[in-house]
């Protein structure tokens, strides 16, 4: 996989359910796996600046352990107050045995 895509874990490393926390270039991701689909979205709940990696998953949703926010893997929505503004999300692709994220842009 080419640049400027990063391998950040082996596929048979993240059970359905799980979600692990990786750091590319000083900056954290979450890197989830919901029924065999991966998602990557920032480390970082929108409402208070806290880690989302202190949550839990709830299906296709990460759970900000703070004030219980929820925010959709897919589209980075924010599904619960007191956020109101979505997380980023990331480009990921599977290649090779690999996880592969894109950190230099999120998705739209």
């Amino acid at each position: 996989m080419d640049r400027p895509f990063v391998a950040v874990a082996e596929t048979g490393s993240i059970r359905p359910g799980k979600f692990i926390k990786v750091v590319v270039d000083e900056q954290s991701y979450l890197v989830a796996n919901v029924d065999g689909r991966f998602y990557a979205v920032e480390d970082n709940c929108s409402h208070e600046d806290y880690p989302l990696s202190y949550g839990c998953l709830e299906g296709d949703r990460i759970k900000c352990s703070l004030h219980g926010s929820r925010f959709s893997l897919e589209t980075g929505a924010p599904l619960d107050e007191p956020a109101d503004q979505p997380i980023r999300t990331y480009r990921l692709a599977v290649a090779e045995g690999r996880l592969w994220l894109d950190p230099t842009r999120p998705t739209d």
